[in-house]
């Protein structure tokens, strides 16, 4: 089994993470600080090898994710955002528009008296700089090739995990549920979930452009689904195209030529002609929401709890938000305490059903909205963005929500841990 930082003494305070994604990587980052005296132990419990700077991932061929403004924040609490920064391409302007019809509206982070609404990185990158970060901490053993198996409650948790050494188990006082939209963790709780299919699929891609426009994305609203373009610095951008099923399936089996021709009749020509375009993926759309988002000494973050439509990129940005939350919660005390802990848990619990159920409504409404083909809704949608961007406050309600701020906020979306 691979491990890093092995070497650590042995604290009162003891968190575990099942998954070891970005969301799990940045929770153990936010909460192994705390003012409790001893600090947090916290494990990071991970299938995969994590394999880094992979030659082949790399240009049109690189996954990438965007962050919000809210994110950034956090990032800077965590002290990673200068790490990160130089790796990530600006948005500061977003270009909405529906396919065929007449109606458009600008988000500006100017207007905002912002650099930036938000930024585009690698997956990659990313994970390499979380990584990095988890290296140099004495607070957090990562344990990879460790396949999560199941729990035992008493005073605390126990949580066995099959790693290449056999049966392994570790004590907790607390642990995070953060591995994926399908979780097994949340399954063996007995958390049940319910699945919203979008009939849609999603397909992602890079590709390049003969007439870049610096620091723009574009959100592009077609009858049978979104298609964003996200700047990637240069001539590169991060593709989205969701479609009916049926003609992603179409579309995946297409050579490049005809690829690139038919996402140009999409798109457009705003960003000029389509000069290449990477390798393709492509996946069917569904929401999953938790219907708890706690049990016992347990807690979901991220996808774990909600997996939703790429509709307005909330998806990691939302998990992010409920690590925030949490630690913020926790701080000061003590996860030792099963009272004390309960308590923090529920209403924290309540705190974010609230930002989430919030989201989770944005992105289906916008999915309804925008995906349908009805003479009446063809009008009501281009009439909506047209008069989305002469209502400052209406805009700026949205923005915000787009940045992660529309419910305010605690002190690391602020960028600081306290």
């Amino acid at each position: 089994m691979d491990t890093l930082n092995t070497d650590r003494s042995q604290k009162k305070e003891s968190i575990a993470i099942v998954g070891g994604g970005l969301i799990g990587l940045c929770a153990a980052l936010a909460l192994q600080h705390t003012n409790q005296n001893p600090a947090r132990t916290v494990s990071i419990i991970e299938s995969s090898a994590f394999p880094q700077n992979e030659k082949d991932v790399t240009g049109l061929n690189t996954r990438s994710i965007a962050l919000s403004y809210a994110s950034v924040q956090i990032f800077k609490a965590l002290d990673v955002w200068n790490e990160i920064c130089h790796l990530a391409s600006p948005i500061r302007t977003i270009h909405v528009s529906s396919k065929g019809h007449w109606g458009v509206s600008r988000l500006k982070a100017a207007d905002y008296e912002l650099d930036a609404l938000g930024y585009v990185i690698e997956s990659q990158l990313l994970g390499n700089c979380l990584l990095e970060k988890i290296n140099q901490s004495k607070s957090i053993n990562l344990l990879t090739h460790a396949t999560f198996e199941s729990f035992e409650f008493d005073q605390n948790v126990k949580l066995s995990y099959q790693s290449p050494e056999g049966n392994q188990s570790l004590q907790a006082d607390l642990v995070l549920i953060a591995d994926g939209a399908q979780s097994k963790a949340r399954e063996s709780l007995g958390i049940q979930h319910k699945t919203i299919d979008y009939a849609q699929s999603a397909i992602i891609t890079n590709v390049c452009f003969d007439k870049p426009i610096a620091a723009a994305a574009y959100e592009r609203f077609t009858e049978s689904g979104p298609l964003a373009m996200l700047p990637l610095g240069h001539n590169r951008y991060a593709c989205v195209w969701t479609c009916k099923p049926a003609d992603a399936l179409e579309l995946m089996a297409l050579d490049d030529d005809t690829f690139m021709h038919s996402l140009q009749q999409c798109f457009g020509f705003r960003l000029g002609f389509i000069e290449q375009v990477g390798q393709r993926f492509s996946f069917p759309l569904q929401r999953t929401e938790a219907t708890s988002l706690t049990e016992k000494r347990c807690v979901l973050v991220g996808s774990a709890a909600n997996a939703l439509h790429p509709v307005a990129g909330q998806g990691f940005n939302l998990g992010l938000r409920d690590i925030a939350s949490l630690q913020g919660s926790l701080e000061g005390q003590s996860v030792a305490d099963s009272n004390a802990l309960s308590q923090l848990l529920s209403s924290y619990e309540q705190l974010r059903q609230a930002e989430q159920t919030q989201v989770i409504r944005l992105g289906d409404g916008l999915v309804s909205l925008f995906s349908n083909d009805l003479p009446l809704l063809n009008h009501f949608r281009s009439a909506t963005l047209a008069l989305l961007d002469i209502m400052p406050a209406v805009k700026s309600e949205v923005a915000l929500s787009g940045m992660g701020l529309a419910t305010g906020g605690n002190a690391m979306v602020r960028g600081h841990l306290r």
